[in-house]
């Protein structure tokens, strides 16, 4: 018959002599007192022995170590005490590894990313879809996030067109808006599905792009654009992009409008789909009138209100300069007053706004850019010259409200 050893019966020791050897050398090392360290490690090891053989290794050894956790104060403690300063130098550098992991370990728990858990619609202004003014070929932008909002580096989305204005969409993202209207696509990724709008907008041309003259102190304004769509009828739906060519001029705000921040004239640089236009872009300096201007004031506009039959008179500086009065409301006649060329030239033409100047000042009319608006080129060659802005003509309200702006050319 096969004998039959018997099993042995399983002793509990403490921690292997070379480890407790080691713990010993390390706190030694760090300043504490022999006698206090030797005291410690001996009762945690007679408990470790004890609670071994009663409650398996398993559960000692956790004891052992949160034991040694919640001693650490008091080693820490004690090395200051009684560690010489080298030890105490070794000791603040040990502390400091233990935080740094710490803190090493903490931001790369906190920063990991997760699994795909939601798939978030980019590019375009319109939060219900994806704007498209392209007439060539778009990648569609879809940003892949874990449950914390961690954006993944994911190339396995998948598209496919489910319904609406029929445009070709490839399974990488990559739309042509052939035609103006809207469709539905769906973006996949594993189990994840997100359904979105596509509004084709494509813009053939861009026929004119402005914001007028802003005067500095003005709220900012939103870009005018007369964009033209394939069917020759104007783009409802723009998604732009903008650069202001010199920002101390104006700049604009996260919605894409123009805020006016000191006198001057910058380009706007605007890129819609395929098409690129630019607007000019002046900003006056507020005045109440141009009596003593200074040199370094090149851009300024003044109010002015004028009731029927009152005219102003003011001085004008010397040099090559544009004039240009604008009503604010619409309901005041064309202004198509005359400007006088020559010294003391007055009004020829009977209107409800006329402008005149007098003294050594020659100027020409320019054309008319809208009702209301009335603009002159003009050369003062000496000291003394004077505009008359005088409202006198029949029709229209009893009182006109407006501006009057200055802008000073470089002479060459």
């Amino acid at each position: 018959m096969p004998s039959i050893h018997p099993r042995q019966p399983t002793i509990a020791t403490a921690p292997k002599p070379n480890s407790a050897l080691a713990t010993d050398r390390a706190l030694l090392a760090l300043g504490g007192d022999p006698a206090f360290i030797a005291d410690l490690l001996g009762d945690l090891s007679e408990e470790y022995t004890y609670r071994a053989a009663h409650d398996g290794v398993y559960a000692a050894r956790l004891w052992y170590v949160r034991e040694m956790v919640r001693s650490t104060p008091h080693l820490v403690w004690n090395a200051i005490r009684h560690g010489t300063p080298s030890a105490r130098a070794r000791l603040a550098a040990s502390i400091l590894a233990v935080v740094a992991t710490f803190s090493v370990l903490t931001v790369a728990w906190l920063t990991r990313n997760g699994p795909p858990a939601s798939l978030v619609v980019g590019g375009g202004i319109y939060s219900d879809g994806i704007v498209v003014n392209n007439l060539g070929p778009v990648q569609l932008s879809m940003s892949v996030l874990d449950a914390r909002g961690h954006r993944l580096e994911r190339t396995d989305v998948r598209y496919q067109r489910v319904s609406g204005v029929p445009i070709p969409v490839s399974t990488r993202g990559v739309i042509k808006c052939t035609r103006p209207g809207d469709a539905i696509v769906r973006a996949s990724l594993a189990a994840l599905h997100r359904d979105f709008v596509i509004h084709c907008q494509p813009v053939r041309t861009i026929r004119d792009a402005g914001w007028g003259n802003f005067v500095v102190g003005d709220p900012a304004a939103t870009l005018t654009v007369d964009a033209i769509g394939l069917d020759g009828q104007p783009v409802t739906r723009i998604a732009a992009r903008l650069r202001v060519v010199d920002s101390t001029v104006a700049t604009l705000d996260a919605s894409g409008r123009l805020r006016p921040l000191r006198p001057g004239e910058t380009w706007i640089d605007i890129e819609i789909g395929d098409r690129r236009a630019g607007a000019f872009v002046t900003v006056y300096e507020p005045v109440r009138t141009f009596e003593g201007l200074r040199p370094d004031q090149r851009l300024v506009v003044a109010p002015i209100r004028l009731t029927r039959g009152a005219s102003i008179r003011w001085p004008l500086p010397t040099g090559v300069f544009f004039l240009t009065f604008s009503a604010d409301s619409s309901e005041v006649p064309p202004t198509r007053g005359f400007v006088g060329l020559g010294s003391g030239s007055s009004p020829t033409v009977q209107s409800p706004v006329n402008m005149s100047v007098a003294g050594l000042i020659m100027c020409t009319r320019m054309p008319e850019p809208q009702p209301g608006v009335l603009g002159a080129y003009c050369l003062a060659r000496a000291p003394g010259a004077t505009l008359i802005l005088t409202y006198s003509g029949p029709g229209g309200p009893n009182e006109i409200v407006g501006s009057l702006a200055l802008e000073r050319q470089d002479q060459h």
